[in-house]
């Protein structure tokens, strides 16, 4: 249970990232404000999140230094699940459960998902305060399908409901975010274990 929970928090972790790369009609006065965004000056943020599957809680947090690094980690049952480091030509995911890395370039993932998956437009994905809705699909063994529907709180605070289909088993989450600071100075450690294994 405690396994399924956690793996399943990484996995929605990754494609929330996913899927601030797949296109979206914008309104003119959409495109405004996020043009306004990507003139916003910072080095570095820090975003929190907590979140819940069936009651139970996780918490997720994301470092990020602009068009350079981003970096995750995901806890749930007071325990480390995971982390995951994004760099300009690869993505990084440590399953800490079950002790094991996977490694993918981003050049692979771009084709695959015929999306831009550079460090600005998902760091712009975080910090952008404009409401969201996205279906994915993922042909993947077992397939993944992934609806994520985002609305601004009191705040600017972003919520996320999430409903994600793996294989045939369905799961209903809830995020919200607790707090964003910029221009802080930090560090992005991903360490692997030599015990861990290459998936």
């Amino acid at each position: 249970m405690k396994s399924q929970i956690i793996r399943y928090s990484v996995i929605v972790l990754i494609l929330l990232f996913i899927s601030s790369c797949s296109t979206t009609k914008k309104s003119t006065k959409q495109v405004e404000v996020s043009q306004q965004k990507e003139e916003t000056k910072y080095e570095t943020f820090t975003s929190k999140y907590k979140g819940s599957y069936n009651g139970i809680p996780f918490k997720i947090q994301v470092r990020a230094a602009h068009d350079s690094v981003i970096w995750c980690s995901v806890s749930a049952l007071s325990m480390e699940a995971g982390r995951m480091l994004i760099t300009n030509d690869s993505v990084f995911v440590m399953d800490k459960i079950n002790k094991q890395v996977y490694k993918k370039a981003k050049k692979e993932l771009s084709s695959y998902l015929k999306e831009d998956l550079s460090n600005p437009v998902l760091e712009n994905m975080i910090i952008d305060s404009l409401p969201l809705e996205k279906h994915i699909s993922l042909k993947t063994k077992p397939a993944i399908d992934l609806i994520i529907n985002k609305s601004i709180g009191e705040n600017s605070i972003h919520n996320y409901k999430i409903e994600l289909t793996f294989g045939k088993s369905k799961y209903l989450l809830n995020v919200s975010q607790e707090s964003i600071e910029y221009n802080k100075t930090q560090q992005y450690p991903f360490n692997i274990p030599s015990s861990y294994k290459n998936k």
